[in-house]
C-alpha cells in the first residue's frame, strides 16, 4: 500500500512538475495587461533586452542608431492568423531586419492562443524622430465584394508609435495635401476611399488606373492634423507628385477631398489609405496620438 501510494505521490509530482514547465515555456500571456489566453484579443509591443515592454508612445533611444528590440504578437482568438508588419520612420517606409534578414514588410503567422516574438532591428539617423510600426491583419486576404463584417475587421490598423530621442537635427516638415473639394454637410469619416466626392460610399473593388476620391474627415470638435501615406499591398505608394507623405489640416466638421489615381497592378492587390493624427506629438499620456486610422481596404484588380 505504501509502495503504491509512493508511486502516486512521485507521479503527482512530476505532473506538477511538467505543468509548471509547460506554464512557464508557453507564453499564455500578452504583453498587454488582461490580455490573455482564450480572451479573443491580440496583444502586441516591443521588449527590451530585460523582457521590459516600452510604453506605446514612449520615446526610445537609439544605440549605435539602431532601435532594436524584440516584437512580440499574441494571437489569443480561436484561429489561426497570419500577420504582417511594415516600419515608418517619420512617416516613410523603411527597410529593417528579423533574424537578421532584411525587409520592406514581414509577413508571419500566428497560431491559435499562442505567442509568436522575433528580434526586429531598425536604423536611425540624426533627423529620425518618430518610428511607428504598424500591423496588418490578414495582408493576403482580399475583399472584392460588400461584405461589412470582413472588412470593418481588416480595416483595423495595430499601431506602435513612438518618439525617437535624436540630436536635434530638423526634420523636413511633410507638404501640405492641395484638396480638390472641401465638404461641410453629410457623413464623414477620418479617412475614405469612395468613387464620389459627396458621398462616402464604400468600394470594395477598383480597376487598376483608376480615378477615385480619398477623404480625410474630422468628426471631433477641434482642429485635426494628420500625415496620410497610401499603401498598395503594404507598399507605400505615391500620393501624387512623387510625394509619399502628405499633412492635411482639418477642421471640426469638415471633410477635404483629393482626386487620386490607384496603383496599375499586374496582379490584384490590397488598397489602403493610413492617417496617423498628431505626426511628431507623440506621447504616453495622449492616446489619439498613439492611434491611427485606416480605410476601408479596396481590392486593386488589374
Amino acid at each position: 500500500m505504501k509502495k503504491k501510494l509512493l508511486i502516486a505521490i512521485s507521479l503527482l509530482l512530476i505532473g506538477i512538475s511538467v505543468w509548471i514547465f509547460y506554464n512557464k515555456t508557453e507564453n499564455t500571456k500578452g504583453v498587454q495587461p488582461g490580455f490573455q489566453a482564450g480572451s479573443n484579443t491580440i496583444s502586441y509591443g516591443l521588449l527590451d533586452d530585460d523582457g521590459k515592454v516600452m510604453n506605446n508612445g514612449s520615446t526610445l533611444e537609439p544605440i549605435n542608431n539602431k532601435l532594436e528590440y524584440t516584437f512580440s504578437l499574441s494571437n489569443f482568438i480561436e484561429v489561426e492568423r497570419e500577420y504582417a508588419v511594415m516600419v515608418l520612420r517619420n512617416f516613410e517606409q523603411t527597410p529593417f531586419t528579423v533574424k537578421g534578414k532584411p525587409y520592406s514588410v514581414y509577413t508571419f503567422k500566428a497560431k491559435p492562443n499562442k505567442s509568436i516574438e522575433f528580434d526586429l532591428s531598425v536604423a536611425t539617423n540624426d533627423r529620425t524622430k518618430e518610428i511607428d510600426y504598424l500591423i496588418f491583419k490578414k495582408p493576403n486576404y482580399l475583399i472584392d465584394k460588400l461584405d461589412i463584417s470582413k472588412m470593418d475587421t481588416l480595416q483595423e490598423v495595430l499601431p506602435m508609435r513612438f518618439m525617437v530621442k535624436s540630436k536635434g537635427e530638423e526634420t523636413k516638415a511633410a507638404a501640405d495635401l492641395i484638396p480638390d473639394d472641401m465638404v461641410k454637410e453629410g457623413p464623414n469619416d477620418t479617412i475614405f476611399v469612395s468613387k464620389q466626392k459627396e458621398e462616402l460610399i464604400i468600394l470594395p473593388a477598383a480597376k487598376s488606373g483608376e480615378h477615385v476620391f480619398i477623404s480625410v474627415g474630422n468628426i471631433g470638435e477641434k482642429e485635426e492634423n494628420y500625415h496620410i501615406i497610401a499603401l498598395n499591398q503594404w507598399q507605400q505608394v505615391s500620393l501624387g507628385n512623387d510625394q509619399v507623405v502628405g499633412h492635411v489640416a482639418v477642421n471640426p466638421g469638415e471633410r477635404k477631398v483629393f482626386q487620386f489615381e490607384l496603383p496599375k497592378v499586374k496582379d490584384e492587390s490590397n488598397f489602403q489609405v493610413i492617417a496617423l493624427p498628431k505626426p511628431y506629438e507623440v506621447s504616453e499620456s495622449d492616446y489619439e496620438s498613439t492611434d491611427v486610422s485606416g480605410s476601408i481596404r479596396t481590392a486593386i484588380k488589374p
